[in-house]
């Protein structure tokens, strides 16, 4: 059977007295919060926007498409909830787990491990009455998980209709520009928060939101260490260069895990055409990711120059050799 609500309760505290939450307050309350509105029934309300609002004390201006610091913090916090039951927390009976794709949390009770067998030497007619025996056994407890189920489903600790969280998450570091000049410096920003929005509203990725990735412009770390700290799968970055009128940005992805850069390309347009690039720039890196994902990266960026142009000659773009 599942624990009761005390038991729960006495094991967060212990979970959040251990060493793994020493100095991690926000996900402390982070866990804390999905733990309490899951018992009070709540579990249904447990969705990015409400956590963004009640819990990192986000705005009304809070869009969770372009501000991802629940699904970070969400997967920092599993990472943290994992480590304690694989060390500390090893023999406690009660289980706090935290799905992937759901905020809501489960709870359940380690089980006693099972009595040995009967010994081989047993007669034929009590090996028979056994294997009936525990044919009704089996029945009587398929059925009780059948009920447990539902009543869990009706009280809210168990929601099967949460969305599943993008399986890839990707971050925008800010976009360099090789000038002084301080509208240069304001139009590769642009661009920057242009790909960061785009990406967002594709909605087949999960994007660190601007204000995290910002942290790490200049930051003197290797993207291995920013893709591990911000969650991220890939790293996108990319270099602007302005000619007059003219804008040129090449755009590169970046495997997190490895540093190894898969793809690169160059988009080139005017600065009336800035929305467009950005839009382009989106559409192929997330093109990019998603290849990257099944296995077939080198068919997204192909080393053989490829150009295309308006009959007007005012954008184009080129894959470059990654």
């Amino acid at each position: 059977m599942p624990p009761n609500a005390d038991d729960v309760r006495s094991q967060l505290d212990r979970l959040l007295a251990s060493s793994a939450f020493a100095s991690a307050d926000r996900l402390s309350r982070f866990l804390r919060y999905v733990v309490e509105r899951t018992l009070a029934g709540e579990g249904d309300r447990l969705k990015e926007y409400v956590i963004g609002l009640e819990v990192f004390d986000r705005g009304d201006q809070y869009d969770p498409r372009l501000d991802s610091i629940v699904r970070v913090e969400a997967g920092r916090l599993r990472a943290k909830v994992d480590d304690y039951y694989r060390g500390d927390g090893r023999d406690d009976d009660v289980i706090i787990r935290l799905r992937r794709g759901s905020y809501v949390p489960l709870f359940e009770q380690r089980q006693a491990p099972p009595s040995p067998l009967s010994s081989p030497d047993a007669s034929t007619s009590k090996s028979t009455g056994k294997a009936t025996g525990w044919r009704l056994a089996l029945g009587i407890v398929a059925a009780g998980l059948l009920l447990l189920a539902v009543a869990a489903w009706r009280t809210g600790l168990w929601t099967p209709d949460a969305a599943p969280a993008p399986t890839i998450t990707v971050a925008v570091l800010p976009f360099a520009h090789y000038s002084t000049h301080k509208g240069d410096q304001l139009l590769a920003a642009r661009v920057t928060d242009g790909v960061t929005s785009e990406l967002a509203r594709n909605g087949a990725l999960g994007v660190v939101s601007r204000t995290s990735a910002l942290q790490f412009a200049n930051a003197g770390r290797s993207l291995r260490e920013v893709a591990q700290m911000l969650n991220a799968d890939i790293v996108i970055e990319g270099s602007l260069v302005r000619e007059g009128d003219r804008v040129r940005v090449e755009a590169r992805l970046v495997h997190g895990r490895q540093d190894r850069k898969f793809w690169v390309q160059e988009f080139v347009g005017t600065v009336a055409e800035i929305p467009e690039l950005q839009r382009r720039i989106a559409t192929a890196a997330a093109a990019a990711a998603a290849a990257a994902a099944t296995g077939t990266s080198r068919a997204a960026s192909p080393r053989r120059p490829v150009s295309r142009r308006h009959p007007d000659g005012a954008f184009g773009e080129r894959a470059l050799p990654s």
